[in-house]
């Protein structure tokens, strides 16, 4: 047995054969395109998320969406009304934004005890304990007297709304099959930042006519409703599929393995028979959860908060922590991790700026129009996040087509070509525009540009990683979040700094170059990301073995 995997060939992570060209693969295919391969195959429990009906699918996606949504808003409705924060409390608006950075901090380092609660306990339970807590918090927010009672009140905020970072994205990949999985990663991206820019809009309003604490006090009430809305509706989406890679079905109908291989494959395990196939994807999610009956749960059943872990599935909490270190060491998440991180540091500095542009001269606008801009943050996500989701998922298609069905997780990074022409343009219209004092509405139209990079950032960086290695893609994406989170806290402390001492158009003219040079960096790793994968295959399929990460 030692000798044999001595000498096998470890599969690369994330190179699938995405499309049947020659229809004589044995595995399932999609309905719409009969042509497509269903990756990772679903099992034949009727409660495998991957078997669930369009309609099933699609409420659950909206339940994930509405938490997502309210999260957001949740998090920054607060934001417009620092000033009179201040004025109430005696809290400098310095000490708001410091307490804020601290929250996105924890949100990102919270993740390392809710995904792992989560991938360990349900989705379900972490989902509305995390709404509910938050909710609670958000109510003592109102009546904060201190400096540091405001820092205590945003670090657990940022614990309880750490979901938000990593978990949605688990859900989706739990539920979504890969060739669809780009478009669902769009539409989260687009709630996200939809709550994000348009609470803000309405918190302030809100302080304008109801008085700043009664922005927590709405907030409050509605995400009580929604978690007690994904209580009764959102269906639990951890299911544990049992490794079988000795299987027929991965085997094209018109090849067989050589005469020579046979003997040298006596012995081997199952893991091992499937690592030492080069031209099959080691799928390790094609079995029933156990070897029981195939009933589907009742609908008593499905709003358990417990019990929902398979009793084949390993406790693996300290041991996804660990993994979610060790994988910083794998150049695949140091990638995905410094882009997304990068290009959404510019969020901050546009957040930190925003104000102080339009609401200055010449411009002058009042907080309410200030707000409005806001719209135009709204219109490019929309964009990036179409170029970043549904349109992504065309693009990896054909081109697998091209290749003779084979799929490379890279395949989604030409998208790149599109940030790299909106983002120096964003730049140069909003820093270098404000600053020659150009009309209002060419600063605005650089906001949008701004702002459609964004998701796409975030978006292809999340689904490179997942489709690099979905057998991890729940200690993957925290590894990924925590790059993210300290890279934009480092960000928040350096943007007024900056502004101020650089000015604000030397301040985006260098934006403009580093975001340019990061946006290129994925056409560098187009050429170099598979041979990244290839060097990290050996050790990343141990892990997977060692650490009974056989389903996902």
């Amino acid at each position: 047995m030692v000798h044999a995997m001595t000498h096998a060939t470890f599969p690369i992570p994330g190179t699938v054969q995405q499309v049947d060209v020659n229809h004589n693969l044995r595995v399932r295919h999609g309905e719409g395109q009969k042509d497509i391969v269903l990756i990772p195959q679903p099992s034949s429990h009727p409660d495998d998320p991957l078997n669930w009906s369009f309609k099933r699918k699609t409420l659950n996606s909206f339940c994930q969406m509405a938490w997502c949504f309210f999260a957001a808003a949740l998090i920054s409705g607060l934001s417009p009304a620092y000033l009179l924060i201040s004025k109430d409390t005696g809290i400098s608006v310095a000490d708001l934004s410091t307490g804020n950075g601290i929250m996105y901090l924890f949100m990102g380092w919270g993740t390392l005890i809710t995904q792992n609660l989560a991938q360990n306990w349900g989705r379900r339970p972490v989902l509305i304990i995390g709404m509910l807590g938050a909710s609670l918090l958000t109510i003592w927010s109102a009546y904060v007297k201190s400096v540091g009672e405001w820092y205590a009140n945003r670090v657990l905020i940022g614990i309880f709304m750490s979901p938000q970072e990593a978990l949605i994205e688990l859900c989706i990949s739990d539920v979504q099959f890969t060739h669809d999985r780009g478009f669902h990663m769009g539409i989260y991206n687009w709630t996200l930042w939809c709550g994000a820019f348009l609470a803000p809009i309405a918190g302030g309003f809100v302080a304008d006519n109801l008085g700043w604490r009664w922005i927590q006090y709405i907030l409050a009430i509605i995400c009580v409703c929604v978690a007690i809305f994904i209580f009764f509706v959102f269906e639990e989406t951890m299911f544990f599929r049992k490794a079988n890679l000795n299987q027929e079905d991965f085997i094209p109908i018109t090849e067989s393995p050589p005469s020579s291989s046979v003997d040298a494959e006596k012995g081997m395990t199952d893991v091992e028979k499937g690592l030492n196939n080069p031209k099959v994807e080691v799928d390790i999610s094609s079995t029933p959860a156990s070897s029981g009956t195939l009933s589907a749960k009742t609908y008593a059943q499905k709003l358990k908060l417990w019990g929902l872990r398979s009793p084949e599935q390993p406790y693996t909490f300290l041991r996804s922590i660990y993994l979610s270190f060790r994988l910083l060491l794998f150049p695949t998440h140091i990638f995905s991790g410094l882009l997304v991180g990068c290009i959404l540091a510019w969020y901050n500095v546009l957040g930190g700026s925003l104000a102080e542009v339009l609401g200055g001269a010449p411009y002058n606008f009042t907080t309410d129009q200030i707000g409005l801009t806001y719209f135009a943050s709204v219109i490019g996500v929309s964009v990036g996040c179409y170029c970043s989701g549904w349109l992504s998922d065309i693009l990896a298609i054909r081109l697998a087509r091209r290749r003779q069905g084979i799929k490379e997780p890279e395949d989604r990074l030409w998208m790149a070509v599109i940030a790299v022409v909106a983002h120096p343009l964003g730049c140069l219209l909003y820093g270098v525009g404000a600053s020659h004092h150009i009309h209002w509405i060419g600063v605005v139209i650089g906001v949008a540009f701004l702002c459609l990079t964004l998701p796409m950032g975030s978006g292809l960086a999340i689904t490179y990683i997942i489709d690099s290695q979905k057998e991890l893609a729940g200690e993957s994406i925290v590894t990924i979040i925590l790059i993210r989170n300290t890279i934009g806290f480092a960000f928040a402390y350096a943007v007024n700094p900056m502004i101020d001492n650089i000015g604000l158009q030397n301040t985006f003219i260098l934006i403009a170059v580093l975001g340019v040079l990061f946006w290129c960096g994925c056409f560098l790793w187009i050429g170099v990301g598979k041979s990244a994968r290839k060097l990290i295959a050996e050790p990343y399929w141990t892990i997977v073995r060692k650490h009974g990460l056989a389903a996902h």
